[in-house]
């Protein structure tokens, strides 16, 4: 598979993938990289980077990254945790004083006091009541989306008064509800260092990586022009001069090289060639399941597929990520891995066991889900078939 450089240059089973959802226009464009300790295994760029096909994609083409910004914040903020400026046990209303008073509204339509205060850890692990307004058509869905919570002209700090109003979904840490909880993250190290967002991870975590191409605020010459069915998507950021919003959760643009430096960063423990980000007993901190005994999920979590962080995937939730806690044959997965992807179709994950990452940059939400088991079955039959992996054992 490796040949003499360590560079598989014909995958029939990756190809085969790609190539077919070239045909069948599921794919427009992307690139992909399959790296095995030093060596990279498997490394295509296909398609275009616009809808007139016009320009070829390039490996430094930038994607909106999603939700893959919410591992780059949370690492951001655990740089704090180090600090002693920071503490998972700490409750949110210590930097959103509104969240004092927080209620949660009951499926009946009533209100009801806090069993206890959500707390920063619930933040990290997606525990605290908070939700995404565009995930639902309940009534405390409908006031994400009357007050334009989720609005890139609102600040940070504009985000988090409107939310801190709305009623919590749930109690906090008792279930798992996808949502805006890495934002209200974002906004509260912005309280701590006053300073944006922007320049707290540019400072503590892109620029000390040498990631210059990743940014909420990206060089538009270099993005993909993105299709008419993500462009008018409202979680996208718009790129226009009204942007204020620095979304902890989802605003972020980065390349397949950046992201990869990142993805090094958290499989060697933190530091990347002579720099290092966060010490080893973070990152062993951060991908430790954090989910408390007896977790129920919210009804969004289904449509999360085979990274919905479940115990009948063998998954559970770190601090901004999913956690491998068991093997998983169908689709394959190691214990020990850690990933989550992004809505625009953006994926990586980080496999220790077989000193493996996997970074696939592209524009697929509507196939995201089915591209996240096809890329990975094709990484794994690929792996197999010419012996660089141990056969996968159910545990």
């Amino acid at each position: 598979m490796t040949g003499a450089t360590g560079v598989l240059t014909n995958s029939p089973i990756i190809d085969r993938w790609i190539d077919d959802e070239l045909l069948n226009k599921r794919l427009s464009g992307g690139v992909l990289d399959v790296t095995k300790g030093h060596e990279i295994l498997y490394q295509r760029v296909f398609g275009t980077k616009d809808i007139d096909q016009e320009n070829e994609m390039t490996r430094d083409t930038i994607f909106w990254i999603a939700s893959m910004t919410k591992p780059i914040v949370c690492a951001t903020a655990l740089t704090f945790l180090e600090q002693g400026k920071l503490s998972l046990e700490s409750p949110i209303s210590k930097y959103i004083s509104a969240y004092k008073n927080a209620v949660v509204q009951t499926s009946k339509g009533h209100q009801e006091g806090l069993n206890r205060q959500a707390t920063i850890l619930d933040l990290f692990r997606h525990t605290s009541g908070v939700t995404y307004g565009q995930f639902g058509d309940g009534e405390i869905h409908k006031a994400y989306v009357d007050t334009a919570v989720y609005d890139f002209s609102n600040s940070n700090a504009e985000m988090a008064e409107k939310l801190s109003k709305i009623p919590l979904l749930y109690q906090p840490g008792e279930v798992f509800e996808y949502g805006m909880s890495t934002d209200l993250l974002g906004f509260i190290i912005e309280c701590i260092a006053d300073q944006s967002l922007a320049e707290i991870v540019r400072q503590r975590v892109l620029d000390p990586l040498g990631m210059t191409s990743t940014s909420f605020f990206p060089d538009t010459s270099d993005v993909v022009k993105t299709p008419p069915f993500i462009s008018h998507n409202i979680m996208m950021p718009p790129l226009g001069s009204d942007q204020k919003w620095h979304s902890g959760g989802g605003g972020l643009w980065s390349t397949l090289p950046d992201y990869k430096i990142f993805a090094t960063m958290l499989k060697n423990n933190g530091a990347y060639g002579d720099v290092r980000i966060l010490k080893p007993e973070t990152i062993s901190l951060l991908r430790h399941n954090h989910f408390p005994k007896g977790i129920r999920f919210g009804t969004y979590t289904s449509a999360l597929g085979i990274t919905a962080p479940t115990q009948d995937l063998g998954l559970g939730f770190g601090l901004g990520l999913a956690v491998r806690e068991h093997n998983q044959i169908t689709p394959p997965g190691f214990k020990g891995e850690f990933f989550w992807p992004g809505v625009s179709g953006t994926n990586f994950w980080v496999d220790p066991a077989n000193d493996l990452i996997v970074v696939f940059m592209t524009y697929s939400p509507e196939h995201r889900g089915q591209h996240r088991i096809d890329l990975r079955n094709a990484v794994y039959a690929s792996l197999a078939e010419e012996n660089c992996i141990e056969a996968i054992s159910d545990e």
